[in-house]
């Protein structure tokens, strides 16, 4: 995201999933934070697996972001937790 200057911002999240990256970073933007995934084209287009993605936001919108990151884990665990359940 050419709009954030390198100075303005942090790591907020590193993943080995590229996709995942995608997903937390549409959340953040979803909730209203600034973001960009950093370290995707490694993946996709030069076919480095297992290389990180970064999520990189705004240092005011840190707090936030963390928030929501562990909103989305909450709710994922909770999931699980469903599914592993005996009907």
């Amino acid at each position: 995201m050419s709009s954030m200057g390198e100075d303005e911002v942090v790591r907020a999240i590193t993943t080995t999933n590229y996709i995942q990256a995608h997903i937390w970073e549409q959340a953040l933007r979803d909730a209203g934070i600034r973001c960009r995934v950093d370290g995707d084209e490694l993946v996709t287009g030069v076919g480095l697996p297992g290389m990180p993605a970064e999520i990189w936001v705004h240092k005011e919108d840190l707090d936030r972001a963390r928030e929501v990151l562990d909103e989305l884990e909450s709710a994922h665990s909770e999931e699980m937790e469903e599914d592993e359940e005996p009907d």
